[in-house]
């Protein structure tokens, strides 16, 4: 059931506690800074043909100034709480880009996505980042609902929203735009109790 939390969300989004970073067994996540941009648009310029299968964003013109105006807004935009991206590191690698998205703070409602650069798939750190990040929004956020979605056709993701563990909640029909335009299938999995989520070290 969900509960109501209106009366613990303060007036002025930047006064909630948003705390970081992240720690994993094997990652440390925090939100883009100055100078990040490097780092990002080398993972992306690395991931490219693979992100071009799923991310719309990733077919249009890239530059290591366009990535860093993206660190530097998101940066922005997690201080005034109203976007969480994060980058997930192996020391000073940035192995994927992820975060919590399109928040309801009278809700407490939060969407996960992420992806992880080219190099460094297969290693599981797309389900570590997931598992950590539902584990984030119900103990940091005081989350009612995480969600997550993916496009039908992506098998991969699905495979790692299923080995986390989320709860299938249905599809959305031509509910978004793919890679070519075209309107495409969403499936919609969300966890509403955090004792659903795996077992995994998480500090913050």
């Amino acid at each position: 059931m969900l509960l109501n939390v209106a009366k613990q969300t303060p007036e002025h989004k930047v006064l909630i506690d948003v705390p970081m970073p992240i720690k994993t067994p094997r990652l440390v996540l925090r939100p883009p800074q100055q100078g990040d941009g490097a780092a990002l648009h080398e993972a992306k310029m690395e991931s490219l043909e693979d992100l071009k299968k799923g991310m719309p964003w990733a077919h249009k013109p890239h530059s290591v100034e366009a990535d860093e105006a993206t660190c530097r807004e998101k940066q922005a935009a997690y201080i005034l709480r109203e976007d969480l991206m994060l980058f997930a590191f192996v020391g000073d690698k940035l192995v994927a880009s992820t975060g919590i998205h399109r928040f309801d703070w009278e809700l407490r409602s939060f969407e996960i996505g992420y992806w992880v650069r080219s190099s460094e798939t297969g290693k599981g750190y797309a389900t570590e980042i997931a598992t950590a990040l539902a584990h984030y929004a119900f103990k940091a956020l005081n989350a009612n609902r995480v969600f997550i979605m993916h496009d039908d056709a992506n098998k991969a993701s699905g495979a790692v929203i299923k080995k986390v563990g989320f709860n299938y909640v249905g599809l959305a029909p031509s509910s978004a735009l793919g890679v070519d335009g075209q309107p495409v299938n969403i499936k919609h999995y969300a966890f509403t109790n955090p004792k659903d989520v795996p077992t995994l070290s998480v500090s913050w």
